[in-house]
């Protein structure tokens, strides 16, 4: 049985007692090619999280000999896909949600060239510990003069949310991005995300299409329409993950009724329901430009995607609490007592402020609400801010949890470094269902019960994929209780169901 089917079982339990939970999981998991088991058909686009056969949005999907798998449009094999690539797939889920088989995946990187200052042809990469760099030398950062391929989220239209990083070793040495036509010149030239190529060739794309241009400098050699991988049949089944993209440029291209799109697929959001904002998102007014979400749905007869569900995705942080060392040049400031190190970026960041727009209109000890991408053990790029009232002993922080952060022998979690203690005190929940209650009723039993529950290593395998993300909310008054010798007392802390 995989984590989150676990995890969703003890929701149901909960009423029977934490222990009694826990003794109830059991089983294995995986994907099946049997006849008889219930599927249907499914397009999904998203990120290699395990390999083996080939896991995409918390599936197991089998590849069977005889599918079709490309790389970079050459025919490849499964072997040769990595960890951190974002393919397109189409094939069977099976109703179990949690595996199925893959009779095509198809893996395109978003660009290769030369590093420059962290950036590549301009763009600037942005490296989170979720960045696989295992063909890339396991760098840090890139190293000038090295030419990259990179797979990975479109934050906007000079950002690039890395997963994968590999050398360029083709040996030709020319340089690719993929991109809408933003404006074209036949014969001329042609603008893609922001950059315009001189270009002589064939004029084979219009404004609004999806390309791969291959060029030196600002010359392109060639331009290639990208396919639509999609089944935009009506009902098609879908699950796309992916960046936001609310640019109305782009949206003006889509079906009557689009709300965003992900990648090329435009996406209405009209028919979700409250219950269907998940992981994190409690409606429209969630989405933000560059936000990494998943979104599920089937197609219309125009082929819009009429979403059904949307969650919150991938290495996403949201953290409640006061500002300290502004830097309103750098565009820079900290959170949690100077421990958290924010850095904002005018492409995507969206201001809520009670009064300015920027980072300079920020204040030592105002209380705000930061949400967006953990780059580091303890630093994060801001996606969205806005004031929100802070008590002086109550901060909250929703993350993945810490390697190793959850300690029963201490009642112990860390996040982002962030390292507070569970007592009595402490309200235990999974995804809102409480399992201790807290207010002096949460027993050793609970605690160490519960924090044994959360998932905090590296390992990653059939049954057990990426660390919880989990939200704390924690009393910063120095000592808190003190009951466990901690500077910080855990009020609340939940375990959230975002699938593997």
């Amino acid at each position: 049985m995989t984590k989150h089917k676990m995890i969703n079982g003890f929701k149901g339990l909960v009423a029977i007692g934490l222990v009694s939970l826990l003794v109830a999981c059991g089983g294995g998991g995986g994907g099946s090619d049997d006849s008889s088991v219930s599927s249907e058909s499914i397009t999904a686009r998203g990120v290699i999280t395990q390999l083996g056969s080939i896991w995409v949005l918390g599936v197991e999907y089998e590849t069977p000999n005889g599918g079709s798998y490309s790389d970079d449009d050459n025919v490849s094999s499964v072997a040769k896909y990595k960890v951190g690539q974002w393919v397109r797939l189409r094939g069977r889920r099976n109703d179990d949600g949690i595996s199925g088989i893959a009779t095509e995946v198809e893996y395109e990187a978003e660009i290769e060239g030369a590093a420059a200052g962290g950036a590549i042809n301009g763009v600037t990469i942005i490296f989170t510990a979720s960045t696989n760099t295992a063909e890339a030398g396991n760098i840090t950062a890139l190293n000038n003069g090295s030419r990259y391929e990179v797979s990975g989220l479109w934050l906007d239209d000079s950002t690039i949310e890395a997963t994968y990083i590999k050398d360029d070793d083709d040996g030709d040495g020319i340089d690719e991005i993929k991109g809408f036509v933003e404006a074209v010149n036949p014969g001329l030239s042609l603008t893609v995300r922001g950059v315009t190529y001189s270009y002589g060739g064939p004029t084979v794309v219009a404004t609004g299409d999806f390309v791969e241009i291959h060029f030196n400098g600002t010359t392109a050699s060639s331009v290639e329409l990208e396919d639509d991988f999609n089944d935009e049949n009506e009902g098609q089944e879908v699950e796309f993950e992916g960046a936001v993209n609310l640019d109305p440029t782009y949206l003006a291209n889509c079906p009557t009724g689009a709300d965003f799109l992900i990648d090329t697929t435009c996406i209405d959001w009209d028919s979700v329901p409250s219950s269907g904002w998940m992981d994190g998102l409690s409606g429209p007014g969630d989405m933000e430009r560059g936000l990494r979400v998943e979104a599920e749905g089937h197609f219309n007869a125009s082929g819009l995607l009429i979403a059904e569900k949307i969650k919150g995705r991938g290495n996403r942080v949201r953290i409640t609490s006061t500002a300290s060392n502004v830097n309103g040049g750098a565009a820079t400031f900290d959170l949690f007592f100077d421990d958290i190190q924010v850095t904002t970026m005018s492409g995507i960041t969206e201001f809520d402020l009670d009064s300015g727009t920027s980072v300079s209109d920020i204040s030592n000890g105002d209380g705000l609400e930061v949400r967006g991408i953990r780059t580091g053990p303890a630093s994060m790029l801001a996606q969205r801010i806005k004031s929100e009232s802070v008590n002086a002993n109550r901060h909250e922080l929703r993350a993945e949890v810490d390697l190793d952060g959850a300690d029963a022998s201490t009642n112990s979690i860390t996040v982002m470094g962030i390292s507070s203690v569970a007592d009595s005190d402490t309200e235990l929940e999974i995804e809102d269902t409480v399992i201790a209650a807290g207010s002096g009723s949460t027993s050793e039993a609970d605690i160490d019960s519960f924090l044994n529950m959360i998932d905090d290593d590296n390992v990653v395998n059939s049954t057990n994929g990426p660390r919880d993300v989990v939200d704390v909310r924690i009393d910063t008054t120095n000592g808190g209780n003190g009951s466990f010798g901690s500077p910080y007392l855990a009020d609340q802390i939940e375990i959230e169901l975002e699938d593997d």
